[in-house]
C-alpha cells in the first residue's frame, strides 16, 4: 500500500500557484507547496508592488473568458475578506487606445454592454477634460473600467501562502524540483534533498515552465517596470487615484505593444510597465534580472509621450520574467493521460487578474476532475498528444542523471 506525504503537491508558489495552494487547503485537501526561491520573491512575475486588475474583457462578446472575468473582482474581494487582508485597490482602470483600432472598439462595446450605456466610453475631448494627466491626441479615446483596479501583488502571494499554511498546508521554499515521475498509483516529486510522494500534482511555475517542460510552446519573456517622479506642481494630482486610476494603454500601429501601471503605494511616484522589447529566453540566467539602460528606453519614452508632468528619469526599476504561450492563452487543465497532473501556467501577462478564480478551477480539477467554467480554450493538450503509458517521465533541468521525455 502506497504511503503519501500529501494528496497534492503544487510546484511554484507565485500568483497562481499560491492561489491553488490556498484553495486546495481551504477545501481540506492535504497539500504540499514547493517553491525554488521564496514566496513571494523579487524575481518572479509577481514582484513590483502591484498589478492591474481589469475585469472588462478584451475579447468579443461570447468568448469563454467573459465568464471567468465576470467573477474575478468578487473572487479577489472574497479572498481579501477570508484572509483579513488589504489587497485590492478599487481605483478603476483607465484603458486608453485609438478610435481607429478595431480591437479597442471591441473593448468599448464590451463596456457599453456591461454598463448598459456609454458613460465610460470617452472621446479624446472628454479624456482630456476628465483625465488631464494622460496625454490624449485627437485620434485617442478611453474606456474606464469602473469595476477594475489593482492588487498588491507581492502581499497577495504572501497572504495566499500564509493562509494555506494556517489551513494545514506544508510549504517548502528554497527547494528546486529536479523532476517527477507519474506512476499508476502515485506521483513522485524529486528535489535536491528529498522525494515527495503524492496522489496528484499541480504545475504552476510561471516563466520557469520553459525550463521544466521545454517542449511546450511557452517562452520566458523579460518584464521591465520602472517608477517615475512627478514634477513638483503635479505631485498632488498624481497622488489622487481619481485623477490617476490604474491604467492600461495600447500603442497605435505597433501590435502587441502596451503600457500599464498605477500610482505607487509610495506616493506620489508612478509605476509604469511596458511591453516593447519582446526578448525571449529558453534558459533563465542571473544576468536576465539586471536592468540596463536600454531596457528602460521604451518606458521612458512613454513617460514623456503619454503623461503630463512626469519626469522621465526612473527613480527605480525592476526586471522580471513571465511566461507567454504562442497563442497568448494560458495552459490550464489536466495534462497527459494519467489524470494526475494539472497545469496552471503560461498566462501571458494576465495571471494576476484571474489568479483567485484559477485557483478555484485548479482545486475543482483536483477534487472533482472537472469545473463548471468553460476552459476548453485553455486545454494544455492542444499543443501535444501525450504518450499513454502509465509511467511518464518529463525531462526537466536540474541534475537527474537520466531523465526521460515521452511527450
Amino acid at each position: 500500500m502506497t504511503t503519501y506525504d500529501a494528496q497534492v503537491a503544487v510546484i511554484g508558489l507565485g500568483a497562481n500557484g499560491a492561489q491553488a495552494l490556498y484553495q486546495l487547503a481551504k477545501r481540506g485537501i492535504s497539500v504540499i507547496g514547493i517553491e525554488q526561491h521564496w514566496s513571494p520573491n523579487e524575481r518572479s512575475g509577481h514582484a513590483g508592488e502591484h498589478r492591474v486588475l481589469h475585469p472588462l474583457p478584451f475579447s468579443p462578446e461570447g468568448s469563454p473568458d467573459h465568464e471567468i472575468l465576470k467573477d474575478i473582482m468578487p473572487a479577489w474581494k472574497q479572498f481579501q475578506q477570508e484572509t483579513n487582508s488589504n489587497l485590492v485597490i478599487e481605483s478603476g482602470v483607465m484603458l486608453f487606445g485609438h478610435k481607429d483600432d478595431d480591437e479597442f472598439q471591441v473593448i468599448a462595446q464590451n463596456a457599453r454592454n456591461r454598463d448598459g450605456d456609454d458613460r465610460n466610453v470617452l472621446d479624446a475631448k472628454t479624456m482630456r477634460e476628465r483625465y488631464p494627466l494622460f496625454r490624449t491626441d485627437d485620434s485617442g479615446m478611453g474606456v474606464f473600467d469602473e469595476l477594475g483596479g489593482a492588487v498588491r501583488s507581492e502581499l497577495a502571494v504572501y497572504t495566499a501562502v500564509h493562509g494555506a499554511k494556517k489551513l494545514g498546508a506544508e510549504v517548502h521554499t528554497d527547494t528546486k524540483v529536479h523532476g517527477w515521475a507519474i506512476e499508476s498509483d502515485r506521483v513522485r516529486v524529486f528535489t535536491r534533498d528529498r522525494e515527495f510522494t503524492v496522489e496528484k500534482l499541480v504545475i504552476s511555475p510561471g516563466a520557469y515552465i520553459a525550463e521544466m517542460l521545454p517542449h511546450l510552446p511557452i517562452r520566458a519573456r523579460h518584464l521591465v517596470m520602472a517608477w517615475f517622479t512627478p514634477e513638483p506642481e503635479y505631485m498632488d494630482a498624481y497622488s489622487d487615484p481619481k485623477q490617476l486610476p490604474a491604467f492600461h494603454g495600447f500603442i497605435p500601429h505597433r501590435r502587441g505593444e502596451m503600457i500599464y501601471g498605477a500610482g505607487s503605494l509610495d506616493k506620489p511616484y508612478v509605476k509604469i510597465g511596458a511591453d516593447f522589447n519582446w526578448r525571449l529566453t529558453d534558459e533563465i540566467h542571473q544576468t536576465d534580472f539586471h536592468v540596463v539602460p536600454e531596457d528602460l528606453d521604451g518606458i521612458r519614452m512613454m513617460a514623456r509621450e503619454r503623461f503630463v508632468g512626469l519626469d522621465d528619469a526612473p527613480l527605480r526599476s525592476v526586471k522580471l520574467m513571465d511566461g507567454w504561450t504562442v497563442d497568448y492563452e494560458a495552459l490550464v487543465g489536466h495534462y497527459g493521460p494519467s489524470g494526475r497532473v494539472v497545469l496552471s501556467t503560461g498566462f501571458s501577462g494576465y495571471g494576476f487578474t484571474v489568479a483567485p478564480v484559477m485557483g478555484g478551477i485548479v482545486a475543482d480539477l483536483i477534487e472533482k476532475e472537472e469545473t463548471s467554467y468553460n476552459i476548453a480554450h485553455l486545454d494544455p493538450n492542444r499543443f501535444t498528444e501525450p504518450n499513454d503509458s502509465l509511467a511518464e517521465w518529463w525531462q526537466v533541468t536540474g541534475g537527474w542523471n537520466r531523465s526521460w521525455s515521452k511527450l
